[in-house]
């Protein structure tokens, strides 16, 4: 009981703490950016609705609202039609009124590498090449402790699986070559059907009918999603009366013509979830000798990644199967600068990943699903069970997101502020007060009508599917 009071509290704190960082750090870029502008800024706040607490230190006053979720940057002179303010934002040069925008955009990004910094610095790295999986914690009331599953334990092997679907090497002139598979493509579908390890490739081929079969792959070397994802064909293999589970490992090999890399956590976490309701045999290394545990995965509804017949990438609601563990890899520790050039890989790679999935969506190379801001918060909460290294990861990646929304070109985002700046260069002069106010208007209507659709949608999954 108090464990699981105390998981409700990690909940709230961290919906509270990422949220509430994320959209603060935006605002706070814009205050700093203004203050150095020499512009009068009448009121920053932290959180939106009434006032709690506050102070007025100079000409500026400074005030904590009742929602913690978001924030205020009053700068004088930005209301539509304004030009002769005293120290207003049309009077600062337009390379500051850019600066002082963009400045919010920039602190998501600081933010973004600042947590993932802490996490590398207090929790440790990933080590370089390892596919080594540790359970790092066992939920409460899950199948994984009733199996007798611990802390410490390392996932060797799942049914007798000890490599993943990732391609380390293959064979010239093999079917797999003639097929077009290359070095680093992670198989992940044949036909219909959803496989993780090569005893399900071994048996999805040779359940397969007609010559060849559509097998999905994933290019984790690509540079974009929209060049990642390939359907390639491997012709269906004769069935084989009696063959054991493991023999299936050398199929990859002696008929395929490839060589697979070892088991690693994202393939543990996918076999587990196309396998809701099952028994999984689990092999284990705990205190240096194995042991083999079988665990009853249950099944809840989530979005599980897969690939369509025509190539694209989804996430559909399905049942998946959890046993109840957090998985971690192998981790080593690091100082302070080392951590600070990771944090500036992973934050910089999350603005990328964040501007590659919106440019395949547009592609429809994957399908639309944005989250509403309920499933950011049920997201965010669901991270705090998994621990406080998941929850900054998380931050990190929805501070990156909001990086780049806020560049979108429309109101009330930073991107139509720009736009207007811009615009407003070439005219040399403000645009005027009727026609930027049906332009800001038209734009927050728009923006309200798919936030109600977004709270909608994630409403009606929670209730639906338990998830958003």
């Amino acid at each position: 009981m108090i464990e699981q009071i105390g998981g409700i509290a990690n909940s709230i704190a961290a919906v509270v703490v990422v949220l509430g960082l994320c959209i603060y750090a935006h605002e706070l870029g814009h205050f700093v950016a203004a203050k150095l502008s020499g512009m009068h800024v009448r009121e920053f706040a932290f959180g939106l609705g009434p006032v709690l607490a506050g102070f007025k230190w100079g000409e500026t006053r400074y005030t904590l609202r009742a929602i913690p979720f978001g924030g205020l940057n009053d700068i004088a002179g930005m209301e539509p039609g304004q030009r002769n303010v005293e120290r207003g934002f049309y009077t600062r040069p337009r390379w500051m009124q850019t600066a002082t925008i963009v400045a919010g955009v920039f602190m998501n990004v600081v933010l973004a590498l600042v947590l993932f910094w802490a996490i590398a610095v207090f929790h440790g790295i990933p080590v370089p090449d390892s596919d080594v999986t540790f359970i790092s914690r066992t939920l409460p009331n899950k199948p994984a402790r009733a199996a007798d599953l611990q802390a410490g334990d390392q996932i060797v092997a799942v049914d007798g699986n000890v490599h993943s679907l990732q391609i380390a090497a293959v064979h010239s002139g093999s079917l797999a070559h003639q097929a077009g598979f290359t070095k680093d493509h992670w198989i992940l579908k044949v036909g219909d059907r959803d496989i993780s390890v090569p005893t399900e490739l071994a048996a999805a081929l040779r359940a397969a009918g007609g010559p060849s079969v559509p097998v999905a792959v994933v290019n984790s070397q690509a540079n974009s999603i929209s060049e990642a994802i390939q359907i390639l064909h491997l012709p269906s293999l004769p069935a084989k009366e009696g063959q054991i589970p493991s023999a299936a490992e050398k199929i990859a090999g002696e008929e395929l013509g490839l060589t697979f890399e070892p088991l690693d956590q994202n393939t543990i976490v996918r076999y587990i979830s196309t396998h809701p309701e099952k028994a999984i045999e689990l092999t284990l290394l705990r205190n240096g000798q194995q042991i083999v545990r079988t665990v009853r995965s249950e099944a809840t509804w989530e979005r599980l990644e897969t690939i369509t017949a025509e190539g694209k990438l989804e996430a559909p609601h399905r049942q998946v199967g959890r046993i109840g563990v957090i998985l971690s890899p192998e981790v080593r520790p690091t100082g302070i600068v080392e951590g600070f050039a990771y944090g500036a890989v992973q934050s910089v790679g999350a603005v990328i990943m964040v501007i590659d999935t919106v440019h395949a969506m547009v592609r429809r190379t994957v399908a639309v699903e944005p989250a509403g801001p309920v499933g950011i918060i049920a997201m965010t909460a669901a991270q705090a069970q998994a621990g406080w290294a998941a929850v900054l990861s998380w931050g990190g990646v929805i501070s990156a997101n909001l990086a780049v929304i806020n560049l979108l070109p429309m109101p009330p985002f930073d991107g139509f502020h720009l736009i207007l700046i811009g615009y407003e260069g070439i005219l040399r002069r403000r645009v005027g007060r009727r026609q930027e106010t049906i332009v800001r208007l038209a734009g927050i209507m728009v923006i309200m009508l798919l936030f109600a659709w977004l709270v909608a949608k994630d409403v009606t999954n929670l209730i639906q599917y338990g998830t958003p």
